[in-house]
């Protein structure tokens, strides 16, 4: 959709929401007529929704929605494409979408409002928490020995709740197949098999660690253990203390878990495609998980994940709501992980509390965005990042799924460095 369409759209449905939360919230979200006045430069914002129209019509992907905002303005919206091909629905900035991955930052948000309250300390053991944790072993090699088993030991460090945040807590995930214990990673997948939140936990922990907690880096299932902590610290389930703490207060009724608990059906959920040999999209079959996923389950819209992007932004405020105070969120969005926990393919970034942060760039350097920028993106191609230091939050949805045949690069390669390039900042 052109620029300025997409905007007056945008303004519309704003509009609409103040006048529903603005008595509870007390956020005021505006549309800027002109993103000059703050700060972006609108040639650039108009190459960007022109590349996002290129590549739906190219089928690189069925649609996309973005928005990028500045302290509590929107600055830029752009739709283009479909949401659904066979339908011909338009792809718009209240589209639901699986966010998967970006559930993650919530996730670990949560914990922190928890620190906040003194409930819970980032040093905390995890067995504090989760019992079952406390017998777990590690993996003292990653293939089984002659007679088919995965020998372990007991681990070198203590988990915490710290280690969950950044993915150093030496659990596995469904993304690594060429090892033995990959594949017992895969074999006993959480979402797999019958059970609540608790249940799935409990047999995680059963699993052998790939490496001691604190050790390295390893993309894991630790957000869904977290989303456990949470229910146990807060006597709630997971699904209801985000909707209590972060959901509702900043005005998100279309971000959950589950249909029950957002303004849409499942009926309107966006369909996910995948490129088949080719190269045209089609439908892909992909069930929602029956249980609250810390790590990958929310739904959400682009229009309600700039809310929780710009309260980030902000420090953790949004108008007159405050998350968080500005002392918890430096501890929630400084590096957390050393260059050798990373190993490689880190170059001028590290890791905050659930998502990456850009590092000051070394010299000769060129750097990955502004210094103390947050990100993550979703199994299904969107993506988000802010900028504290500039106030600034973006987003983009669309819904596909990965597989060779798939148009590269990822949307991030072609969102992010356009949205700098707008800026034009003092």
């Amino acid at each position: 959709m052109a620029f300025k369409q997409a905007m007056a759209a945008f303004a519309l449905a704003t509009t609409a929401l103040m006048a529903v939360t603005a008595p509870l919230q007390a956020q005021d979200i505006h549309t800027v007529e002109n993103p000059a006045a703050l700060g972006f430069d609108p040639h650039a914002l108009s190459l960007l929704d022109a590349r996002l129209d290129a590549l739906a019509a190219e089928g690189a992907r069925p649609g996309y929605a973005a928005i990028i905002a500045r302290g509590e303005q929107i600055a830029f919206v752009s739709e283009a494409g479909e949401a659904d091909l066979e339908a011909h629905t338009p792809f718009t900035v209240d589209t639901p979408v699986r966010i998967a991955s970006m559930t993650k930052p919530v996730t670990a948000f949560a914990i922190m409002m928890l620190v906040e309250r003194g409930e819970i300390a980032l040093g905390d053991p995890v067995s504090n928490y989760i019992p079952a944790f406390a017998d777990v072993r590690v993996a003292s090699s990653p293939m089984a020995n002659e007679a088919g088993e995965i020998e372990t030991r007991a681990p070198d460090t203590v988990m915490t709740i710290e280690h969950l945040l950044t993915h150093t807590a030496g659990l596995g995930y469904i993304f690594e197949a060429e090892s033995d214990l990959g594949q017992l990673y895969l074999e006993n997948s959480m979402y797999e098999g019958d059970g609540d939140l608790a249940v799935r936990v409990d047999r995680l922990a059963e699993l052998p660690l790939y490496a001691d907690p604190g050790d390295r880096w390893i993309y894991s299932y630790s957000l869904d253990v977290a989303g456990r902590v949470i229910e146990v610290v807060s006597g709630q389930p997971l699904n209801t203390f985000l909707d209590t703490e972060i959901f509702a207060p900043l005005g998100m009724d279309d971000t959950g878990f589950f249909f029950d608990d957002v303004d849409f059906s499942e009926a309107e959920l966006a369909p996910l495609y995948i490129h088949d040999e080719s190269g045209e999209m089609v439908p892909y079959e992909f069930g929602n998980p029956t249980w609250p996923s810390g790590g990958g389950g929310l739904v959400s819209t682009a229009s309600d994940y700039i809310r929780f992007g710009m309260m980030l932004a902000n420090g953790g405020t949004l108008g007159d709501v405050q998350l968080i105070a500005p002392e918890t969120f430096a501890v929630f969005s400084r590096p957390h992980t050393t260059a050798d926990q990373l190993g490689e393919g880190w170059t001028g970034r590290a890791f905050a509390l659930g998502m990456d942060i850009v590092l000051p760039p070394a010299e000769g350097q060129r750097p990955a965005g502004v210094p103390g920028d947050l990100s993550w993106g979703g199994f299904f191609d969107t993506d988000f990042f802010v900028s504290p230091q500039t106030r600034t939050a973006a987003v983009i949805m669309t819904q596909i799924q990965p597989s060779q045949y798939r148009p590269e690069p990822r949307t991030l390669r072609e969102f992010r460095p356009r949205v700098y390039a707008s800026f034009a900042f003092d």
